[in-house]
């Protein structure tokens, strides 16, 4: 994992428009108009599948956070976990680099 995207996330979060949590990231995956979805290390096994195959029959790129759903609430700035994230507007990130 390049070192920066932990700060590309943050910035994503702050600068751009993006939907956090399961449900948020599936609505969002069937519109196909997502830039990319960002999956936590321990998104349930069926949720995970369901994630990467709406995504991959969409074409929207999913980025591997290394970390787990805490990390990733926390980086956000949120008080709790955060198991995916879909970036509708990257912002002035440059999160779209680790794709």
């Amino acid at each position: 994992m390049k070192p920066d995207l932990d700060k590309a996330i943050s910035m994503a979060v702050s600068t751009g428009k993006v939907k956090l949590g399961f449900e948020s990231v599936l609505r969002q995956v069937s519109t196909g108009k997502a830039k990319a979805a960002i999956l936590s290390n321990n998104v349930p096994p069926e949720a995970r599948t369901q994630l990467i195959k709406g995504c991959k029959m969409a074409k929207i790129p999913i980025i591997e956070y290394e970390k787990s759903g805490t990390d990733l609430g926390a980086i956000c700035g949120r008080p709790h976990k955060v198991s995916s994230i879909i970036i509708l507007d990257a912002g002035n990130s440059k999160i779209m680099d680790y794709i």
